[in-house]
């Protein structure tokens, strides 16, 4: 199994045995159209996935009902590639006349290709729009994945382990108080439970978001020294581990 950091902020892709999905794909340079007001975010790079390893995607993963998750100009260049998701997910893409097929995801186990997925509950104030996601090959080899916050009691109620951790690190509060990722004493409390020997950051640079939303978001930068001499630590696109 192969992970790779597929872009600059948070889409991710896995690969096993010549099979591959991709988790909250944004494969274009803006995230919404020119002139959009709420929200807008760049990148210099779409992707630094390849067109075959583009071609050869079999499963969708969108973990957020939110733009930067659910972004569906980049699920119309996926077509006929069967999605796995939420309840509160599909009934957007239906809204917006996605033609994939949808699957729900649960806490029990889907195989997705050559993977085993579970999706799993997150924290406040995510409960009821988005979940963890729980990855193991047929070898045992693990990554959890949270793009947003960590929920602590479940992992330690269910004694969760993964071998590579994908969480945020760069915390951002809307309106001062509402947290929307973490901090990275945190995540390294996450790292600690999941037993991870490998962390990987999503949602870079949340300060780099446009638009009206930016009026509202406080963010505050991760140590990279402190974090480095506790875990080995990938934050850019392109950075990728090996199983």
């Amino acid at each position: 199994m192969k992970l790779i950091k597929a872009d600059d902020y948070q889409t991710w892709f896995i690969e096993k045995d010549n099979k591959s999905i991709i988790i909250d794909p944004w494969l274009t340079k803006t995230l919404q159209p020119e002139g959009t007001f709420f929200i807008q975010r760049r990148k210099k790079n779409p992707t630094c996935l390849s067109e075959d390893q583009v071609k050869n995607i079999s499963g969708i993963v969108i973990t957020a009902p939110f733009e930067d998750h659910l972004h569906i100009e980049s699920i119309n260049m996926l077509p006929e590639i069967p999605i796995y998701t939420s309840n509160i997910v599909k009934r957007q893409l239906i809204k917006k006349n996605i033609q994939n097929s949808i699957h729900i995801l649960s806490e029990q186990n889907t195989k997705l290709s050559n993977l085993n997925i579970k999706a799993l509950p997150t924290s406040y104030p995510y409960y009821q729009t988005t979940f963890s996601l729980l990855i193991k090959d047929d070898e045992g080899n693990s990554i959890f994945h949270e793009g947003h916050r960590v929920n602590f009691k479940y992992l330690i109620k269910n004694n969760i382990k993964a071998d590579v951790a994908i969480l945020t690190a760069e915390e951002s509060k809307l309106f001062g108080f509402i947290q929307l990722g973490m901090n990275y004493k945190n995540t390294l409390k996450a790292v600690n439970l999941l037993g991870s020997n490998q962390l990987f950051i999503t949602g870079n640079n949340p300060d780099r978001t446009q638009g009206f939303i930016k009026n509202f978001l406080m963010t505050k930068s991760f140590d990279m020294n402190d974090l480095s001499r506790q875990i080995n630590v990938c934050k850019n696109e392109g950075d990728f581990y090996d199983f």
